[in-house]
């Protein structure tokens, strides 16, 4: 966790507002809680990039931007 805590800087944590409550969003939450960094949420599940293409890629755009 150490390696994560030197890199949280850095890091953009992202949850699928689809996919709250499952296993790849409760470790994003976690982390983010953990790291002390804001957990962003994008429209979509576990699998935006073929179920909301468009959307996630404006959201992760801005998130990059930021």
């Amino acid at each position: 966790m150490s390696r994560l805590e030197a890199l949280s800087d850095r890091l953009v944590l992202v949850g699928g507002e689809d996919s709250r409550g499952e296993l790849p969003y409760r470790t994003a939450a976690f982390l983010a809680e953990h790291l002390g960094t804001e957990l962003l949420h994008f429209p979509c599940g576990h699998t935006g990039l073929t179920t909301y293409p468009a959307a996630l890629v404006e959201h992760m755009a801005k998130a990059l931007r930021a």
